[in-house]
């Protein structure tokens, strides 16, 4: 058997639902301009009481594997290191939360990019189901039961772009795509890129793996072999409503984050968000516009606010840059 060019990690856990529908946009049709055979998907669950049927993974994505594992602890990091220990593509795609569906051309643009540079950082920006960010669904109103009947209504198993339609921006890109991202959910870069930070980091112990995401991507994109730094502009990564650790309406919701901050700035000194210009690649669709715009003029924000302190806009572009010159810019 030929080997993939492109792996991708779906990691699941008590979320059958909507890691179906995850795995439904993952596929080929609803994938375009893409063969089955270029990729494969590598599904790790955690074993709960509410588990995948394997026959329904094989019947919606025949080019994926699919390992359910007894895990004791309440991260999924042991679960992402097993996952990487399968792929088999010189790419990988990360996907911590199995609960996030994305749009038609995504994995046509990652071999894209790939072709460009075999160690380009790819993240395709995230976006909620239904009008709110899923910590205040309950404010809203908003339930599975409607976020299933707006599934239905959009019909976006044929236009997979139809979800920008019934869904909100993202808390990990509150000011949109263009401005620094925090994290993307659905993130690729080659396997060396990986291997360099250390795959993921076991230190990260707390429920849903903490700010383990964060850590990762910024690491990723902190490395001197990464000189092209993708955003997909015109596709989206979206969530699902299943009761997140970070999504959940917790009344301790806040306290958690601030844990998995001092985490994070325990590894960093202080962490922030990953400041690289990016390059935006791929077509956007009218359905996807509207957030364009938004990014766009929110961006215009962010570089007026900067100039008057005269500001360096892309700071990590500046420090990666000095790192491997060893000189300043």
């Amino acid at each position: 058997m030929a080997k993939p060019k492109l792996s991708i990690i779906l990691i699941v856990y008590d979320m059958p639902r909507q890691a179906l529908n995850t795995l439904t946009s993952l596929a080929v049709p609803y994938q375009r301009n893409i063969s089955s055979d270029d990729y494969e998907i590598v599904i790790v669950e955690n074993s709960s009481g509410n588990n995948l049927d394997p026959q329904a993974v094989a019947a919606a994505a025949p080019n994926s594997r699919y390992f359910l594992r007894d895990e004791p602890s309440v991260s999924p990091v042991h679960a992402i290191n097993f996952a990487f220990e399968q792929c088999r593509g010189e790419m990988i795609g990360l996907m911590i939360d199995g609960a996030r569906m994305v749009t038609p051309r995504v994995l046509e643009y990652v071999l894209q990019a790939q072709g460009i540079c075999p160690n380009a950082l790819i993240a395709v920006p995230g976006y909620n189901l239904g009008p709110v960010e899923h910590q205040l669904a309950a404010d809203y109103n908003y339930s599975e039961a409607k976020e299933r009947n707006l599934l239905q209504q959009c019909n976006w198993q044929h236009n997979g772009y139809r979800l920008f339609d019934i869904s909100s921006i993202g808390g990990a890109n509150p000011t949109g795509y263009i401005d620094p991202l925090l994290e993307s959910n659905c993130v690729f870069a080659s396997r060396d890129c990986f291997a360099k930070i250390g795959y993921a980091d076991t230190q990260f112990t707390y429920p849903g793996g903490g700010s383990l995401n964060l850590h990762m991507f910024r690491s990723l994109g902190m490395l001197p072999e990464t000189n092209y730094y993708f955003v997909l502009a015109g596709e989206g990564s979206f969530h699902q409503l299943h009761g997140g650790v970070t999504t959940q309406p917790a009344e301790d919701r806040e306290a958690t984050l601030r844990l998995f901050a001092k985490q994070l700035n325990k590894l960093w000194g202080v962490f922030s968000v990953l400041k690289r210009e990016p390059i935006l690649l791929g077509a956007v669709c009218s359905e996807a516009q509207r957030f364009l715009h938004y990014s766009s003029m929110q961006s215009l924000v962010r570089f007026d606010r900067l100039d008057s302190k005269q500001t360096h806009h892309w700071v990590d572009d500046v420090t990666r840059l000095e790192s491997q010159t060893g000189k300043p810019t």
